[in-house]
């Protein structure tokens, strides 16, 4: 019996346009409170750029954003995982290694550089509700949870098995085909629906989950049963139970339709 779907954001719930068919997701909605189900977006987005995009739903939904860092219903944050000092300087070790632009993460704000331009920072701020240029990273007072590296012009898959091995004291995932996901060990969106499953009563069995790239793989094997979009990468793929359609054909909105409807 599903108690609880989860689902990713950006190439499983959002098309290539950002967006989502809202008609469908009334049905959603309307379908999961029908059958008592807990929806869950699971995202290494900000937290208040996910509520975004639900301005008539917030206080339905569950959230677990940041690769699972952080965790809340609505707008009522339940748990935080932010990084130690040793970490966060370990992470600052990864940047002086790969010289690539990033984004840190935190409670208040995601910060960027401005010496990396102004086109990076608006290409961010479709992800970041919430988004600071800074002159130096060291002006941040922040609870931080996770840096991304953004990656241009190189395999993130090959860049991920290599930073592991080079820096095993830290966490890392393909947070899509351009970025990769650097927070702690064994952080994933698998530790926020385990919190979720012990505060409702629900078990791993009884959750769904929907996703499409490396930092849904742990939540993807965790769940009772997962599916990976068509254009997902190989690692999703090969860790989810079944293969559905593409984001652009609102393929996860339409199969919680179908697994409800039974």
């Amino acid at each position: 019996m599903i108690k609880l779907i989860a689902t990713d954001m950006d190439g499983t719930w959002l098309n290539s346009d950002k967006k989502y068919d809202v008609d469908l997701f009334e049905k959603d909605i309307a379908l999961m409170k029908k059958n008592n189900i807990n929806f869950v977006i699971a995202s290494g987005n900000q937290y208040d750029n996910l509520k975004t995009r639900f301005p008539n739903n917030v206080n339905d939904l569950y959230f677990v954003a940041e690769n699972g860092a952080l965790v809340a219903k609505g707008n009522q944050i339940l748990a935080i995982e932010d990084l130690t000092i040793e970490e966060i300087n370990e992470i600052q070790r990864a940047c002086i290694k790969y010289k690539y632009p990033v984004v840190w993460a935190g409670l208040n704000s995601a910060y960027v550089l401005k010496s990396d331009g102004n086109e990076l920072y608006q290409e961010m701020k479709k992800y970041y509700h919430k988004l600071q240029a800074v002159n130096s990273f060291d002006e941040i007072d922040d609870r931080l949870f996770k840096m991304s590296f953004l990656i241009l012009h190189d395999n993130v898959l090959d860049l991920v098995t290599e930073m592991k091995e080079k820096f095993p004291k830290l966490g890392f995932v393909a947070g899509s085909e351009f970025t990769i996901d650097v927070s702690k060990v064994d952080m994933n969106k698998a530790v926020g629906l385990k919190l979720l499953g012990k505060k409702l009563g629900i078990s791993s069995k009884e959750m769904v989950a929907f996703g499409d790239s490396g930092n849904d793989v742990a939540m993807l094997k965790y769940v009772g049963k997962s599916f990976a979009t068509s254009t997902a990468q190989i690692v999703a793929k090969e860790a989810a139970d079944e293969l559905i359609g593409s984001s652009d054909d609102s393929s996860v909105q339409r199969k919680i339709i179908a697994l409800l409807s039974k």
